[in-house]
């Protein structure tokens, strides 16, 4: 997607990576010696690799600008194990994702775990400004996936904003939520599923 970078970090020795949960993250140390976490989006059951996806980001701290303009294939970085602050609670009777922009990252890789164990008992509504800026659009519109995600794109206009209201005006008994985005999107679903348990 437009300003959406993948990088595919892998041992130097070729060794195993360490085990990750699904919406796990790890933090980088970027050139010129920042860190910067970013969360895997990979398949949690793949320890040959980690992959994470990084927005670049004229306007920031220079972290993602680092990682886009000056990681090049087979640089070495420094990356600590992973953790997660996100967990996906593997009881829930079914799960409703959602994703804007570079929040798709934790989200696909919950997706992907829940179907490589079997789960299909999903829901992901997925909001970004344009088909440019829909980061993995190629993952997100396999056949296994299309009756489960909805993909809304609202130009940059607010007015065109997804409208959760339906999705959460009766609270659905067993469902967990999970969000990763803007503030602006996690505000909204905050607010709209304020009545849910």
């Amino acid at each position: 997607a437009r300003d959406i970078w993948g990088f595919e970090l892998r041992h130097p020795q070729g060794d195993a990576l360490p085990a990750f949960t699904a919406g796990a993250h790890l933090t980088v140390q970027v050139p010129g010696g920042g860190r910067r976490n970013y969360s895997l989006c990979g398949d949690p059951a793949d320890t040959s690799a980690y992959q994470i996806a990084v927005k670049r980001d004229a306007g920031g701290r220079g972290g993602s600008i680092a990682m886009a303009d000056a990681v090049l294939e087979g640089s070495l970085l420094h990356v600590s194990a992973p953790r997660n602050n996100f967990p996906l609670h593997e009881r829930a009777g079914s799960h409703l994702f959602i994703a804007g922009g570079i929040g798709i990252t934790p989200i696909l890789s919950m997706v992907r775990h829940l179907i490589a164990s079997g789960q299909d008992s999903f829901q992901l509504i997925y909001c970004s400004r344009d088909a440019a800026h829909t980061a993995f659009a190629d993952v997100l519109s396999a056949p296994e996936l299309a009756s489960r995600v909805r993909i809304h794109h609202d130009g940059g206009d607010p007015a065109q904003a997804f409208d959760f209201w339906p999705v959460f005006e009766t609270p659905a008994k067993g469902v967990h939520v999970y969000c990763c985005g803007p503030r602006p999107l996690m505000d909204a679903v905050a607010d709209m599923s304020g009545h849910w348990p």
